[in-house]
């Protein structure tokens, strides 16, 4: 695992669990099948560009989809999402590990209210092996508490 990443979770004690086989927890129905949980649980961070702003990290529930009109109207202008080469680039970490743990503090975390729901949630911790469960609280806590409600089905 990422030093950056173990460093962050030992300094905000957080507790994480890493699996020996690479790729249980690539994508969200990876994790949820792994963990035997609702997709909803995982919670994804997904790196997004708005036009005129630095880049943002959004961590959402893994059954919900970022709506492109939220952003709009979020960021107050168009905002896409963040290519594999920039997200390696700016978090150093690749699809299927991105999180927000030890990422460069320029990068806005949001957290979107989808997740709410849930007394348990499972986020990435920088690889495709390993997850920190956490409450939506604790991630308002530890993370960020910037709230938002950039979701839809």
């Amino acid at each position: 695992m990422n030093e950056k990443v173990l460093n962050a979770l030992k300094e905000l004690n957080i507790e994480y669990k890493e699996f020996e086989e690479a790729g249980l927890t690539k994508t969200v129905d990876d994790a949820a099948k792994t963990l035997n949980i609702e997709r909803g649980q995982v919670a994804k961070s997904i790196l997004v560009k708005p036009s005129k702003k630095n880049f943002a990290m959004i961590i959402a529930s893994g059954d919900k989809k970022i709506s492109s009109k939220k952003m709009r109207a979020y960021f107050d202008c168009k905002t896409s999402f963040a290519n594999a080469e920039d997200t390696f680039k700016l978090t150093g970490f690749t699809f299927g590990g991105v999180c927000p743990f030890g990422i460069d503090k320029d990068i806005d975390v949001l957290v979107d209210k989808s997740m709410k729901r849930f007394d348990a949630l499972y986020i990435a911790c920088g690889s495709d092996s390993s997850l920190a469960k956490m409450t939506y609280e604790e991630i308002l806590e530890k993370i960020s508490n910037i709230e938002v409600d950039l979701t839809e089905d």
